[in-house]
């Protein structure tokens, strides 16, 4: 009757050594989601702060768009004020 036994209890020892690797295993799988998580959490947030500097800094080249087309309307109206004081000066000039 031993002998009959001896194989089963093998093959139990066996089965038991395997679920004490697979546990081991499943703990540094575990270890590896909880670091894998806090790293997209981490992650998460660095992209939210891009996000909003992005957003800020579209918010400051539209600002800045309007301030060159406002010195653009600027600069077309001094050369206006340019060309009309050229042509005061032709005027003059004829005059004498």
């Amino acid at each position: 009757m031993r002998s009959a036994y001896w194989p089963l209890w093998a093959v139990i020892l066996l089965i038991l050594a395997g679920c004490g690797s697979l546990k081991s295993e499943n703990d540094k799988l575990k270890e590896e989601i909880v670091d894998v998580s806090a790293e997209n959490e981490k992650l998460r947030r660095e992209l939210i702060a891009l996000k909003s500097d992005n957003s800020k800094m579209h918010m400051r080249v539209a600002q800045l768009h309007l301030e060159i087309a406002a010195l653009h309307q600027e600069i077309q109206n001094l050369q206006k004020d340019v060309e009309t004081f050229r042509a005061q000066l032709k005027s003059g000039d004829r005059k004498k």
